[in-house]
């Protein structure tokens, strides 16, 4: 199967270099990569400490491919839509929060789009060289809840390879509770300055309490029913992702945009659409613009 990858950043580089056994992977870069684009290489470092080279295509462009995988940032995502919409190819998408998720519902047919949320702490080096830090859970699935060949390949595929991978027929709820987790770990390591295993200090971890409640009482209105309970999941991830910086907290260190919007920000508006509080994500969205070089 030949999959293009959209982003050579953490998670990109760790799914191109997990998918590269058995499929043609493309891997598609910004046009100030020269540097990459020239080397037409890629670094893994397993959480084992094994490097991983591969040499894989990487343009600037996409091409005909059978499975379109998106690893930019949220906020990069409408950037690309006018190059992908009208094409047949499915596509799976692989960000932080709700954002992406809504954008593309109302961009695409359901049947095109696909899932994958993860838990695994990767750390990003610099373009196409990326870290595994600690281990945890990966699902994928299809939006419309149908089961695709494509899909269990593609899980297969990253479970042979030290990656768990779980097809799900409802992955919309999952993306729910990656967004919760995501709400909580990722403001409050990035407000703190700390890495994720130091979020255990009660003071920190009374915050992180705080903001998943919020965000399971929004979940609960709205309709969804998460398939886990989100504060277990995230002492799971404080404990297997102990020495990872959160993404958020490397894009804060790199002078990087935060996902924070499309993260708490988005939480924010469906609590507002619903008359409910949202008072413990706006605190963090307000302390984390103010961070930001592009607030």
């Amino acid at each position: 199967m030949k999959i293009t990858i959209v982003g050579a950043g953490a998670l990109g580089n760790m799914l191109a270099t997990k998918l590269s056994d058995s499929n043609s992977i493309e891997l598609i870069v910004k046009p100030e990569n020269l540097d990459l684009l020239r080397k037409k290489e890629i670094s893994f470092k397993e959480i084992t400490g094994e490097i991983v080279k591969n040499n894989i295509e990487i343009k600037t462009d996409i091409g005909k491919t059978d499975l379109l995988i998106l690893c930019v940032k949220s906020y990069n995502v409408k950037d690309i839509i006018s190059s992908i919409s009208g094409r047949e190819t499915p596509i799976l998408c692989c960000q932080n929060g709700l954002h992406t998720l809504n954008l593309m519902l109302r961009e695409f047919k359901l049947n095109k789009l696909s899932y994958l949320v993860t838990g695994n702490g990767i750390s990003k080096i610099e373009p196409g060289i990326s870290e595994h830090k600690g281990d945890g859970f990966t699902y994928i699935g299809k939006l419309n809840g149908e089961k695709s060949e494509e899909l269990e390949h593609i899980a297969n595929q990253l479970t042979a390879n030290n990656m768990t991978c779980e097809v799900v027929h409802n992955i919309t709820e999952y993306i729910w509770l990656k967004a919760i987790i995501n709400s909580a770990i990722n403001p409050i390591a990035t407000l703190a300055h700390v890495r994720n295993g130091q979020l255990r200090n009660p003071k920190l971890y009374s915050e992180i309490e705080n903001i998943c409640k919020e965000g399971v009482k929004i979940a609960n209105r709205k309709g969804i029913k998460l398939p886990l309970e989100p504060l277990a999941e995230i002492n799971k991830i404080i404990e297997k992702t102990a020495d990872n910086k959160c993404s958020m907290l490397q894009d804060v260190e790199n002078n990087q945009q935060t996902e924070i919007g499309a993260i708490n920000g988005e939480l924010i508006q469906i609590a507002k659409e619903f008359s409910l509080e949202s008072k413990y994500n706006q605190i963090v969205f307000t302390e984390i613009e103010k961070l930001s070089v592009y607030s």
